[in-house]
């Protein structure tokens, strides 16, 4: 019952004879379909509402998936393959924290570039005519309003790469156990896959939401693929193209357009000069901004309320699993002695009581070996009046 991490490479196929999808409850597959029409309805953008939608889906799969797990997990019954699911399903859990605290320091990102935004806003306003110094201020804040981090686009790239890899062993389908006749049981493989396809969905559609990528590629509602193959397999080049451009969240991708726009504007105005055309112009697309981003701060709380929400859980699963993993572990040995052969038991203890009897006449006998050759060599300083009838003489 010990922890395995390294060593563990693959898993066997479940113990049923159809290869089913990981996403095997009805609600997980009505999910998944949901979520694909929303693709095809709204493209690449995303509203906050349709996002808080999937993040509390997910936290019931999730939970769901856990109470049947734990209801299939027997101490006595489970095989060693089980442990070994439950280890490696433990192991990749942390992928899925990781990834959350990623997620969490991009919203405090996001927070620090709206924060930055009322400045070069403020640079604007008044009916006077800003001069170049005062535009090319408002310019150089709004410029460091970062909305779309590309390192941040790589990390999590790389992230969501690590969790199709731990997913595709998860798996198990396409990868064959040395022990053939040791499989992992079906309803806990279903429940934990089922688990995991869920949260690497939540945690790609969080990625994609709060990521602000190129809007004029085709979306991926394009893609034909099956959603397990999605969410747990590495896809192929062709596919992984354009499932980059997922959606992401409108509300954030409306502000950075807004702050977009006005720089181009203030770049106008710098280069060509003033116009009561451009002033208006000006004054209207900061006003648009300065609302998105008040709509956005609104928002950026709830989805980090949702977050925590989701770290929280998988913190309580791996808990729950851990607590498991000990019990077991107490049970097993419980289980082992309880069904041992009572004379094997009985045998094993007049062996030790014989162990120790050898062992103390052992003790009595080198005592009295050395006693004897300490009286050869130094004479006893008294004689037993008794015995001899004399006097004391020392020797």
């Amino acid at each position: 019952m010990k922890r395995t991490y390294s060593r563990v490479k693959s898993f066997p196929n479940p113990k049923s004879e159809e290869n089913s999808s990981p996403l095997s409850n009805q609600f997980d597959q009505s999910f998944v379909s949901n979520l694909e029409n929303l693709h095809q309805l709204q493209g690449s953008r995303i509203s906050a509402d349709e996002l808080f939608k999937i993040l509390d889906a997910s936290l019931v799969s999730q939970k769901m998936g856990m109470n049947i797990a734990m209801d299939a997990i027997n101490p006595t019954t489970c095989s060693e393959s089980d442990w070994r699911f439950i280890n490696y399903f433990l192991d990749s859990t942390m992928l899925l924290l990781d990834a959350c605290n990623n997620i969490q320091v991009r919203l405090k990102s996001i927070k620090n570039c709206l924060n930055s935004i009322p400045i070069g806003l403020h640079c604007l306003e008044g009916e006077h005519e800003p001069s170049k110094a005062i535009l090319q201020q408002a310019a150089t804040t709004l410029e460091s309003t970062r909305l779309k981090d590309k390192r941040f686009c790589t990390k999590m790239d790389k992230s969501l790469s690590w969790m199709r890899t731990f997913g595709k062993r998860l798996n198990g389908r396409t990868l064959a156990y040395e022990d053939t006749r040791d499989s992992v049981t079906s309803k806990v493989y279903k429940a934990l896959s089922g688990s995991w396809a869920m949260s690497i969905l939540a945690i790609e559609v969080l990625c994609s939401a709060t990521t602000i990528r190129s809007l004029t590629h085709p979306s991926v509602q394009h893609v034909k693929v099956e959603p397990q193959t999605m969410l747990l397999n590495k896809p192929d080049k062709k596919i992984k193209k354009k499932s980059e451009k997922t959606a992401s969240m409108e509300e954030l991708v409306g502000t950075y357009l807004a702050a977009q726009t006005l720089l181009k504007l203030i770049s106008s105005w710098q280069k060509d000069g003033s116009s009561s055309l451009r002033r208006m112009a000006v004054k209207a697309v900061a006003g648009e901004l300065r609302r998105r981003k008040q709509v956005l701060e609104k928002i950026l709380p709830l989805l980090e309320e949702k977050i925590e929400m989701f770290y929280q859980q998988i913190v309580a699963i791996r808990i729950n699993m851990f607590g498991l993993l000990r019990k077991a572990h107490k049970e097993e040995v419980f289980e082992m002695l309880k069904h041992s052969n009572y004379e094997e038991i009985q045998m094993d203890a007049n062996h030790a009581q014989y162990q120790r009897d050898v062992a103390r006449v052992e003790v009595q006998t080198k005592a009295s070996t050395r006693s004897k050759s300490l009286a050869r060599v130094r004479p006893p300083l008294y004689i037993n009046f008794k015995q001899n009838r004399v006097p004391n003489q020392v020797l």
